[in-house]
């Protein structure tokens, strides 16, 4: 009788730590292909997660000179708009993406390779490049 008990005790514990997790949707996804000079390849997807977005890029860790930036382009405007997210370590980063940001103008992502001269602009060296599209 008393393992019963205990054993009813896990299942509601189970339960309840299931059902309050969040709903992480993916909204847009992107292919990112090598740009002149690089071999790289990898994936960039939007996931949106109670209404946060966030970017995640996978992309295998290579040799560069610098670091990688990530960015969100506008590619389309009269002027090209460049929106950093911020620097890319490891295989993979997650980045919150600003409240608000328009993902039909900002629509493509690219990681670049930036040196360390405490320059925020964007190098010019794109290592890959996608173009985010909707999900199913």
């Amino acid at each position: 009788m008393a393992i019963s008990f205990v054993l009813g005790g896990v299942v509601a514990v189970g339960i309840v730590q299931f059902s309050g997790r969040d709903k992480t949707d993916v909204v847009e996804q992107a292919a990112l292909e090598p740009l002149p000079g690089w071999n790289a390849r990898g994936t960039a997807r939007v996931e949106d997660s109670a209404g946060k977005l966030q970017l995640v890029v996978d992309l295998p860790d290579n040799q560069v000179s610098g670091f990688r930036e990530v960015w969100l382009l506008d590619l389309a405007g009269k002027t090209p708009g460049l929106l950093s997210v911020g620097a890319l370590n490891g295989d993979q980063g997650v980045f919150d993406l600003p409240p608000g940001v328009d993902l039909a103008q900002y629509n493509i992502v690219d990681v670049s390779n930036e040196p360390f001269d405490g320059d925020p602009s964007h190098s010019t060296d794109s290592i890959v490049r996608g173009e985010l599209g909707a999900v199913g």
